[in-house]
Order: C-alpha cells, then structure tokens, then sequence
C-alpha cells in the first residue's frame, strides 16, 4: 500500500471524527443555551462565567467550525466549476485526441491529467515545440503515474476537505500530501526513466515558469530534485505522523468535551 493513501485514510478518519464532533456540538448545543439561561437567572455574574467557561468555549467552536463548514461547502461548487472550466478549455483547444492522450493548443507548459471523471493525460502543444523526445516520455509518464495512482479525484477530494481546518493547519497538510504524490509520480517514472533525465526535466519546467496553477511537474522542486538525486529518501517524507497526532488529539478532545459538556447548574 503507498504511504500516499495510508495518509489519504488517515485524513479521512480524522475528517471523520471531525464531523461527528460537530454533530455532538450542534445536537447538545440547545441543551447548553437552555442551561444558560436558567443559570444566568439564579447565579452571580462571576461564579456564572466561572462555572460554564467549558460551555463557552464549545460554543466557540461550534461557530467556528460552522463557518469552517459553510466555507468548504463553497469551496467544493467552486472546485466543481473550475473543474467544468477546465474541460471547456481542453475541448475549446483540442489539437489531437488519443488512447489516454490529449494534445492541446497552448503557449504555456500544461501537463496534467483529468482522472477525476476522464481519466486522460493532458499535454500542451508548446511542451510539444520545446522539449526533446526524452523530456516528452518524462512529461508524460510523469502524469501517467498520477493517473494510475487516482491522484486527481485524491487531491480534489483532499483540497475540498482539508478547509474544515483553520488556514495554516490546512496548508501545511495540503502541502505535505500534494509533495507525497508528486515524489510517488516521479517514482513511478523512474522505473523506466533515468533519474537525473526527469530532473533535468523539472528543472526545464522551472525554467520556462508554467504559469497555470494545474500543472503539478514544477511544483516542490527543491524536494523533488533531491529526491531524484538520491538526497532525499521516500522513508523520510512522513506526512502520516501530524495526521496521527492530530487525530489522537481530536480523539482526546472529544473525550473530554463528553466529559464536561454540561453545567452543574442544580448544584448551586
């Protein structure tokens, strides 16, 4: 099993305790108000914010898990409809169509693969026009290696669902699994690539600056060329552990909040 899809199933899991503490939030969130409120006519201000900081604190997070939500909820319609752009433009410039292939007019570097609901390698005409028979077989069998390994509905699903976290937590973890699978890619050409050819390669997309954001050849490329020089081993990319930990402790915190949820208003 590739490292990328353990990591893949532990953020699902993670996303998954994720939701079902919002759900708990949102379920005991009316018992909470309603305890408030009781509470508010018969204790001192003081002792009242003393004794239900917790409930507070819970509510925080429900709003700002809310608008988490209501965030990727927009975001996901976006994706889609750049992902519908994205086929109009291909078929709008649609030069040679094959097998697994598409040949696209463009003055920019584009190689990318639609796997989401297509699963075809997308190649630009002006990749065509630059780079060498040699660089064209990295090129593809770059992209080929994302589209055996479902990489486009992976990241598309992942880049929806990593927005339930705050921004940075969300980069760092879509960073992290973006550079897994373009080593894992790299990877798979490599098995009937030279390795210092495909780093040559990307150093040749760096060099031309690929301007659009879908194109995944440039991207990481201090890792990736150190990767492909032997500077950087597979083992040593460990993205699965931060999804661990934070599971762990989002497991703990749930624990907790079963724990403390309710206010001992009748105590009193």
């Amino acid at each position: 099993m590739k490292k990328s899809d353990i990591v893949f199933s532990i953020f699902l899991l993670v996303i998954g305790l994720y939701i079902y503490y919002y759900y708990f939030l949102i379920t005991t969130a009316p018992i909470w108000i309603h305890d408030l409120k009781n509470c508010f006519k018969s204790m001192e201000f003081l002792p009242f914010i003393e004794n239900h900081i917790n409930i507070f604190f819970y509510l925080s997070v429900l709003l700002f898990s809310s608008y988490l939500i209501i965030k990727t909820v927009f975001l996901f319609f976006k994706s889609l409809r750049d992902y519908v752009r994205l086929n109009r433009f291909i078929r709008n410039n649609m030069r040679k169509r094959f097998k697994n292939l598409y040949i696209i007019n463009s003055d920019q570097l584009l190689a990318f693969n639609t796997g989401i609901i297509k699963r075809k390698i997308v190649i630009s005409t002006k990749i065509l026009d630059l780079f060498s028979h040699e660089e064209k077989k990295n090129v593809f069998f770059h992209e080929k290696g994302h589209l055996i390994n479902g990489d486009s509905y992976k990241l598309f699903i992942f880049s929806v669902l990593v927005n339930l976290f705050p921004r940075k937590l969300a980069d760092k973890f879509l960073k992290d699994f973006s550079l897994l699978k373009e080593i894992e890619a790299d990877m798979f050409c490599t098995k009937d690539r030279k390795r210092i050819d495909l780093a040559n390669t990307v150093l040749r997309f760096y060099e031309y600056k690929a301007g659009l954001a879908v194109p995944m050849m440039n991207s990481y490329l201090s890792q990736r060329i150190q990767f492909l020089l032997g500077n950087l081993s597979y083992k040593d990319i460990r993205p699965e552990k931060i999804y661990m930990k934070f599971g762990f402790l989002l497991l703990l915190f749930i624990s907790f909040s079963y724990i403390f949820n309710y206010c001992l208003c009748s105590m009193h």
